[in-house]
């Protein structure tokens, strides 16, 4: 009883000291809380709709951020604050089509190159030589003949006092044969390339008489054998880099996105960067692997280097290799792959080294074929690939005269710098192409009997920003849901297999004021750096 008591005492000394209108007031007050809370999120989020997210801070962008890739789910930005390392920033605008390259590469950061980044350019003896004087005239014009490695087919000078090295000539014997066994027969490529160089050196090779050009599949097939002996090559010349950055002579690239976007890595980890293909099922694993595409370029960083080319296994008693060199240990990968970079990617999975995705960062599209959709809007570009010589020379002046201090240059920068500018004509066009295949926003066919009709299709569709009309035969009019400039197109005639043919016009149209509508409503002053995948792919 006496131990009741108490307990009673102590309810109602705690009733004292708590009385009900304070509990009261309590549970209001975190009702209100909760209430408060609840509505900022909502006004949070109903503001968001009507503001751009990346134009707020870097977490909004996280947290809001729930668009998707096609049907793939995107990867988590990124953020980092970068600085361009070029002196000046850039060159006013108005002066560029003035300035020399001379003028213009000495705000280069040759210092980053020296200690840092080795740039690899591939290329071959019988490519356009229009796209190989605009490639060392504008992307490759600030690196000097030391900094700048170029491997091909041929050793030959090349302007701006550059020398290109044959990494063919001193492939293994093996390589000449098509097995290792007695029957072997010669390499038939690298047959054709023996008697290419033999010409070559005997001052005779003319572009009549070359045995690599009478079949336009050579030239290709002998691009293979070029990429493992590249990266050897380039580890062996310029060892221990942070990074080598590998390129063609069609492929465009933005130094500075690249200097900043390397920065935000570390170069001792085994990376392989590049825009995703898909490659080899592994047999052992069942697993589905993925190369770099070689034309908008690949990285490779120091620990991959090591990785692939020092782990080479000996006696622990004589110090005698036990494992075969590099190009001889994957011989039979070359003979039996006719893509370089699928070769290159298998040999890296083989070791352990994954491709980390960055597409549409490394982007296979050219500049006239880009499709400007929200998904990558404020993304940074760092190549494209495909570029004619003009385009090439274009986009490298355009850069140095829009260069930012603090953010890298985006897509969104690419629509004021290109696509508008020819929007300032008529906004229908015959004998144009603007269509483009594009798993970022896929167009819809309709069908109708003339232009008009195709137009007022895509107006009466809401996300329809421009149009595409194939003639009165084909009657099939493209809406779609992002912008493409494309390019001149000429009316053909096609033979169906099954009979008959097909008569195709190209009749592009665009909305221009709801393409400037969207504009708008997209400002862009925070880029996204994408993390890597490989469900990002072209």
């Amino acid at each position: 009883m006496q131990a009741l008591s108490l307990k009673r005492a102590a309810v109602v000394v705690a009733a004292a000291a708590h009385p009900p209108s304070l509990k009261l007031n309590k549970r209001l007050a975190r009702i209100s809380v909760l209430i408060l809370s609840f509505t900022l999120s909502l006004a949070l989020f109903a503001w968001a709709k009507q503001h751009d997210r990346r134009a707020q801070s870097p977490w909004l962008s996280r947290l809001l951020d729930r668009t998707r890739y096609g049907s793939y789910p995107v990867s988590p930005f990124y953020f980092h604050d970068t600085t361009t390392s070029f002196s000046p920033v850039a060159f006013p605008a108005d002066q560029i089509q003035t300035l020399s390259v001379k003028d213009m590469c000495a705000s280069f950061p040759h210092y980053l190159i020296g200690e840092h980044i080795q740039p690899v350019l591939k290329m071959g003896h019988g490519e356009n030589r229009d796209m190989i004087n605009a490639q060392l005239n504008s992307v490759s014009a600030c690196f000097r003949p030391d900094e700048l490695l170029i491997f091909s087919d041929l050793p030959e000078t090349l302007p701006n006092g550059h020398q290109a090295i044959d990494v063919l000539h001193n492939l293994p014997q093996r390589y000449r044969l098509t097995n290792d066994t007695p029957e072997a027969q010669p390499e038939p490529d690298l047959a054709a390339y023996d008697a290419m160089y033999d010409l070559f050196q005997a001052g005779n090779l003319t572009a009549e008489n070359d045995p690599t050009m009478k079949n336009k599949r050579t030239g290709w097939r002998l691009d293979r054998y070029k990429f493992l002996a590249q990266v050897e090559r380039a580890w062996t010349e310029r060892k221990n880099k942070d990074w080598y950055f590998f390129y063609e002579s069609d492929t465009f690239v933005s130094w500075d996105n690249v200097f900043r976007f390397l920065s935000t890595l570390n170069p001792d980890k085994p990376l392989y960067l590049g825009s995703p293909s898909p490659g080899r099922r592994d047999p052992k694993t069942e697993q589905e692997t993925w190369f770099a595409n070689g034309g908008p370029g690949y990285v490779l960083s120091r620990g991959a280097m090591r990785v692939l080319l020092e782990k080479r296994a000996s006696s622990r008693e004589t110090g005698v290799w036990t494992e075969e060199p590099f190009l001889l240990k994957y011989v039979d990968v070359v003979r039996t792959d006719p893509c370089g970079d699928a070769i290159l990617g298998w040999v890296l999975w083989l070791v352990g080294i994954k491709l980390s995705g960055f597409f549409p960062s490394f982007n296979t599209y050219a500049l006239h074929s880009l499709p400007y959709t929200t998904r990558l809007w404020c993304q940074s570009f760092l190549t494209m690939h495909k570029l004619s010589p003009k385009d090439m020379v274009r986009l490298w002046k355009w850069e140095f005269g829009n260069r930012k201090l603090g953010r890298p240059l985006t897509y969104a920068d690419l629509y004021e710098g290109f696509f508008l500018p020819e929007m300032e004509e008529a906004d229908v066009r015959n004998n144009w192409d603007n269509t483009n295949w594009d798993r970022l926003a896929r167009g819809r066919d309709v069908h109708v009997d003339s232009v008009d009709e195709c137009r007022e299709a895509c107006e009466k569709t809401t996300s329809c920003l421009q149009y595409h009309w194939n003639g009165k035969q084909m009657r099939k009019c493209v809406l779609m849901p992002f912008v493409t400039l494309g390019q001149a197109k000429d009316p053909e005639t096609v033979v169906k297999k099954e009979g008959g043919e097909e008569r195709f016009v190209y009749t592009s149209g665009w909305i221009k004021p709801r393409i400037e509508s969207w504009a708008r409503a997209n400002p862009c002053t925070v880029p996204d750096w994408v993390s890597p995948s490989t469900e990002r792919h072209y």
